[in-house]
């Protein structure tokens, strides 16, 4: 009897991502107002522009509404 063990080579390396898989969506900033609570997307359609990606943070603290930077759009869409 062998105590010998081999590796498996079907098992992802500890960190690494795995093939259709989808990573977990991004942590939504802080509000600048009140500085503790999270912005959400706030995609209605009776406050959405026309374009698709067009979108406000709500802030789920103070309840204020924000438009998103460039860096926001880029990031949430």
């Amino acid at each position: 009897m062998s105590t010998r063990t081999t590796a498996r080579t079907d098992a992802p390396a500890p960190g690494a991502s795995t093939p259709g898989v989808p990573s977990p969506p991004p942590i939504p900033p802080t509000c600048p107002h009140c500085r503790q609570g999270l912005l959400w997307k706030d995609t209605r359609a009776e406050i959405r522009e026309s374009d698709e990606h067009h979108w406000r943070w709500w802030c789920g603290n103070c309840s204020k509404r924000f438009r998103p930077t460039e860096e926001h759009l880029r990031r949430f869409n």
